[in-house]
């Protein structure tokens, strides 16, 4: 195979019931290969683990599984739409780094769902802000916004979010003035050459 060339191949999956699916396999540049393959060993050094032959070769090739047709989903544009997977990714790295709601301590049953809800209102809150300037700042400017950065300036700016929501829209809307600079001098993020922000990624899919 060539680089960057790709091969689709139907395959049935599953021990009861057979499932059709699409395994994409796509040549993988060897500049990228050699990083993969670096840091495959860096961190089979660290954790003292042997890494096989066929492990290495396997740097050489991204592979993709999916049920979705050809019409859906054509061969050419799997590794784009793949790539969305790793917003979901962020995020939930977001909600743990940011608002610790993988980390529970005992409790009484009560408090634990008064927290639990309580972070999750905050998480939902936080999200619509996201979806919100995003799509703002891209419009504007064409960057994107680091999910990461922008969890940690709301919940830095998380009791002025409280005051504005308890005392009236418009002290809330003008909160949201007040941050745009911030967001966009602290939160904003250079495009990659090569790779598809996930705006107009979404706008390729039928």
């Amino acid at each position: 195979m060539r680089e960057g060339e790709q091969r689709s191949i139907i395959c049935y999956v599953g021990k009861n019931e057979l499932m059709k699916i699409r395994v994409v396999i796509e040549k993988v540049p060897q500049r990228i290969v050699a990083e993969k393959r670096r840091k495959l060993k860096f961190i089979s050094e660290g954790k003292s683990k042997f890494i096989s032959k066929k492990r290495l070769e396997l740097c050489a090739i991204n592979t993709y599984l999916t049920n979705a047709s050809t019409v859906q989903f054509p061969t050419k544009e799997v590794r784009k739409y793949y790539s969305l997977r790793w917003q979901i990714e962020i995020l939930f790295k977001a909600w743990k780094s940011t608002y610790n709601i993988d980390k529970i301590k005992d409790m009484k049953i009560k408090r634990f769902e008064c927290i639990t809800y309580g972070t999750l209102m905050l998480i939902v809150i936080t999200s619509h802000l996201l979806a919100h300037y995003k799509s703002k700042l891209f419009v504007k400017t064409n960057r994107e916004i680091s999910e990461l950065k922008f969890f940690k300036i709301i919940k830095q700016n998380c009791n002025l979010l409280k005051i504005a929501l308890q005392e009236s829209t418009t002290k809330l809307l003008s909160l949201i003035l007040t941050l745009d600079k911030i967001i966009v001098l602290t939160c904003s993020k250079e495009l990659k050459k090569r790779i598809l922000p996930p705006f107009k990624i979404l706008k390729i899919i039928p």
